[in-house]
C-alpha cells in the first residue's frame, strides 16, 4: 500500500494543534465519499444516456424519463449533502449531547474514545463533557490496506490532536487498549466501528471496553444504520454496515440495561451499563 506521506489529497490535512472546524469535517465527509458518488454518477449515466438517445430518435417519452432521472439524481445528491452535514457538521453536537445525557454518562470524568482514526469524536465528547478527560484511542490494527479507501483517507487527513490538554491520544496494539482495568467512567464507540472485523477483533475490542470501564459505568455506541434514510444519504455502500440487531446482541452479551434510540440525524444510538 502506498505510504500516507506519498499520497496527495484534494483537501488539507488537519492541524494537530487546532481543532478542525465542523465545515472541515463536513468537507472531509464529502471528500471520502467521492468514490461512492462516482459509482452512483456513472450508474445514472449508464441508464440515462441510452434512454435519452432512444427517446430523442425513437420514443419521445423516454427522453422525458431521462430528464426525470437526471432531476431525481440531483435531488438525491442534495439530500445526501444535507444528511452528511447533519451527521458531520455543526448539528452533530446535538446527537453527541443527546447520547451522553440519555445514556446517563453526562457526569463522566474519564472517557475512553475508541475509534479507527478519526478524532472528531474526541473533540465533540470534550465539548459535551466539559470536565472530562478523553482518552482517544486509535484502535485500527487490521493488517494490510483498509477494505475501504475512505478509511485510508480519514486516517491520512487527521493526525492525533496535540492542542487540547483534555484529549489524550493513545494507540491500541492488537486491539488491546492501553488503559488500566476499571479506569474509565465510560467507553464510546462511534462511526467506523462497523469496519472492525467481526469474528475476533471486534469482540476483543468490546471485551476491552468491559475491562477498562468501572462497574456501573457506561458504554455508548453511535453508528450508521442500515435503513432507507441512510440509503438516501450514502447510497448502496450503506449495505455493508452492521445491522442494529447485531449491535444489540454484541452489547447484551457484555453489558446490562442495553438500550437503543434513533435520532433525526439518521444515527443509531446504543447504551449499556457495565456489570458489577
Amino acid at each position: 500500500m502506498e505510504p500516507a506521506a506519498a499520497r496527495r489529497h484534494w483537501i488539507s490535512q488537519a492541524d494537530p494543534a487546532r481543532e478542525p472546524s465542523p465545515w472541515w469535517y463536513f468537507a472531509r465527509a464529502i471528500y471520502v465519499s467521492r468514490y461512492d458518488y462516482k459509482r452512483i454518477f456513472f450508474a445514472f449515466l449508464a441508464f440515462g444516456i441510452p434512454m435519452a438517445i432512444l427517446g430523442y430518435f425513437f420514443f419521445k417519452p423516454l427522453l422525458g424519463a431521462a430528464f426525470f432521472m437526471a432531476g431525481a439524481g440531483l435531488l438525491l445528491l442534495a439530500y445526501s449533502l444535507i444528511g452528511l452535514y447533519r451527521q458531520y457538521g455543526h448539528p452533530a453536537t446535538q446527537y453527541f449531547r443527546g447520547l451522553v445525557q440519555w445514556a446517563g454518562a453526562s457526569g463522566a470524568a474519564s472517557v475512553a474514545d475508541l475509534h479507527i482514526g478519526t478524532y472528531r469524536h474526541a473533540y465533540r465528547l470534550a465539548e459535551v463533557l466539559p470536565r472530562a478527560t478523553i482518552f482517544s484511542v486509535d484502535c485500527w490494527n487490521v493488517q494490510g490496506p483498509p477494505p475501504e479507501k475512505a478509511i485510508r483517507d480519514v486516517r491520512d487527513l487527521e493526525p492525533p490532536p496535540a492542542g487540547n490538554p483534555r484529549i489524550r491520544p493513545l494507540f491500541a496494539h492488537d486491539f488491546s487498549v492501553p488503559l488500566p482495568d476499571a479506569s474509565c467512567d465510560a467507553a464510546v464507540f462511534g462511526f467506523g466501528t462497523h469496519e472492525i472485523p467481526p469474528g475476533g477483533p471486534r469482540e476483543k475490542l468490546f471485551d476491552e471496553a468491559v475491562r477498562i470501564v468501572k462497574p456501573g459505568g457506561k458504554v455508548l455506541l453511535f453508528e450508521h444504520g442500515y435503513d432507507f434514510h441512510n440509503y438516501l444519504i450514502f447510497g448502496p455502500v450503506i449495505g455493508h454496515v452492521t445491522r442494529r440487531a447485531d449491535w444489540l446482541a454484541l452489547l447484551r452479551q457484555r453489558f446490562d440495561d442495553v438500550r437503543y434510540r434513533r435520532t433525526s440525524h439518521a444515527v443509531d444510538l446504543f447504551a449499556g451499563t457495565r456489570r458489577a
